[in-house]
């Protein structure tokens, strides 16, 4: 074998070990990038490549998919997440710009944003009106029962706010001038030129329109129709006595009382569940009304009336007084005969003649319920609570007022001299409304904003009616000093115009110095100017002690304008 053949073989050889020992392939691996955290919500969730087009990403127009935006992510390796996490926990505030700066709040962020989140009775709300939502909850409906712990605003409201459009966007407007009323002086400061009853009047026309789409729904019973109607009717009177409307709150009034009595008080078969919330409810706004009107505005019609049903149907003052609830019922059907008692009327010949025939009944029993609750609650051992004992201090100033209004209603041919006789009367409530507007609110808000019974027409009627020098000027200084609201009633307002009418009274006398007959004001009127620009007074004087039946003989109305 000569050297060509033996390297031929021994490559032959090196081949066929080569064949049998064929080396493992090298594995490919991808090539190591940063994980991206980007990308829209979709694609995250899809754990899908996103191109991240603006606005919406190519991949799921392309799958026929919604896009679901880009929210902005904070990188956890940086340290402005670090930041983030250990600071979780601590409360912060978020300032919110909304409408043209018309809403700045401060709220807890966790808190208020999972409510947003989750309730589906607010996914078609702006976030503007979700917070006036959340305020007329948390603080609103409370406000507005006042003194009186009313089953309509504490439970009624909120439960048709949760499935009822109409009664959502109907709160909101409450809340909304709530809101207004609380930072009026800090507007006022600012000097924002914003209207601040913009937003509200928007609300209640979506209340109205959302009240007109269910009325004309065919999907729901007649008597879920009215039952709504009753429930919105109550937030728009309440809505029009704030803005001080009160032709309109008249009419919704009207309106309201009709179709409560002829539906359901008027029909034994029909047994309404929330019939005492609605009755109680439009007790105090009938009495609101009787309190504002004007001798030549219209009135309800007493067969209508769910005062007068109240509170002569069966006389409260024949009724025994076992609970706070009959006593509230008590004092505003009394309440309700004195303000219809209006002299400058004559139309108001139906709560004269009762007074007349019954005020030795009345006058003994505003003397002596307070001594039967007492003994009716001991025999309970029924202990009040802070927001009871409130209501009751309401009631007994309300109780010095009408026992004032039923002793000297009958005496009108002795003129303003018949209130002087009454000055410890006038002293006492003005006591009482000091100790209750400085009391103790720590466990319930101290009603500033308020449709009902409150703390205004009192003072207001000792400012007017009592001519002790210092009695009435306390009476008007606690007006001053309290920023309150009560429906149409304003205390900074009432302050204004009854000081001029002390002034007017008091020209030319000394301090101390008793008002004569012939200086004092007996009836008086006061109305804003549609500009807004000032306030319109009508005053009266009294005729001296001699009868004041016959209008020929009356002294002429007064006028003049006061900047405001």
């Amino acid at each position: 074998m000569n050297l060509y053949e033996r390297n031929l073989e021994e490559a032959h050889e090196n081949i066929k070990m080569d064949l049998l020992h064929i080396p493992p392939k090298e594995r490919k691996s991808r090539t190591s990038r940063p994980k991206v955290r980007t990308g829209c919500v979709t694609c995250k969730a899809r754990r899908k490549k996103c191109d991240e087009a603006r606005p919406h990403c190519r991949t799921c127009v392309s799958a026929g998919r919604e896009c679901g935006g880009y929210e902005e992510t904070i990188d956890r390796r940086t340290r402005a997440w670090k930041t983030t996490n250990a600071t979780v926990d601590v409360p912060c505030k978020i300032k919110l710009e909304v409408q043209k700066n018309q809403l700045t709040v401060a709220k807890d962020c966790g808190a208020w944003i999972s409510r947003l989140l989750v309730d589906p009775s607010q996914a078609d709300l702006s976030l503007s009106e979700r917070w006036y939502l959340g305020l007329f909850r948390s603080s609103t409906a409370s406000q507005c029962s006042g003194y009186f712990p009313l089953e309509f605003w504490r439970r009624m409201v909120h439960q048709f706010s949760e499935v009822e459009p109409a009664v959502r966007h109907a709160i909101i407007a409450i809340s909304a001038l709530h809101r207004s009323f609380s930072t009026t002086q800090s507007a006022q400061n600012s000097g924002k030129p914003n209207d601040p009853h913009l937003f509200p009047l928007r609300q209640c026309n979506k209340a109205i329109i959302c009240l007109q789409q269910r009325l004309q729904s065919a999907s729901c019973r007649q008597d879920s129709h009215v039952l709504i109607t009753l429930v919105t009717c109550v937030l728009f009177v309440s809505f029009a006595f704030l803005q001080g409307d009160t032709d309109a709150a008249s009419c919704h009034l009207r309106h309201g009382t009709r179709l409560l009595q002829e539906t359901y008080l008027s029909n034994t078969k029909k047994k309404l569940d929330y019939g005492p919330a609605l009755t109680d409810v439009f007790y105090h706004l009938e009495l609101h009304w009787a309190s504002l009107r004007e001798p030549e505005a219209a009135s309800l019609n007493h067969e209508h009336s769910i005062v007068q049903s109240m509170a002569l149907g069966n006389p409260v003052w024949c009724k025994p007084v076992h609970s706070l609830e009959d006593a509230c019922n008590l004092l505003i059907g009394l309440a309700w005969l004195v303000c219809e008692n209006d002299p400058e009327n004559s139309k108001m010949v139906v709560a004269r003649e009762i007074l007349d025939k019954h005020q030795e009944a009345i006058l003994q029993k505003l003397q002596t319920w307070k001594t039967e609750l007492t003994t009716s609650l001991t025999r309970k051992k029924v202990l009040l609570s802070s927001r009871d004992r409130h209501t009751l201090a309401a009631l007994n100033l309300w109780t010095e007022i009408i026992f004032i209004r039923v002793s000297t209603d009958s005496r009108q041919n002795e003129g303003e001299s018949r209130f002087d006789s009454f000055t410890s009367n006038f002293q006492r409530v003005v006591q009482l409304a000091k100790s209750v507007l400085s009391s103790d609110f720590s466990q319930s808000p101290m009603p500033t904003f308020s449709v009902g019974m409150g703390m205004i027409p009192p003072l207001y009627l000792c400012a007017f009616r009592c001519r002790d020098w210092h009695i009435r000027r306390e009476a008007v200084q606690l007006l001053q000093r309290w920023q309150l609201q009560e429906g149409a009633w304003t205390s900074s307002g009432t302050a204004f115009v009854v000081s001029r009418m002390i002034a007017i009274e008091s020209e030319g006398l000394t301090p101390g110095e008793l008002v004569p007959e012939r200086a004092r004001i007996s009836a008086m009127r006061a109305g804003a100017l549609p500009d807004g620009s000032g306030i319109r007074l009508w005053y009266r004087r009294s005729q001296g002690g001699s009868s004041t039946q016959n209008d020929s003989n009356r002294n002429p109305w007064e006028s003049e304008i006061l900047p405001f």
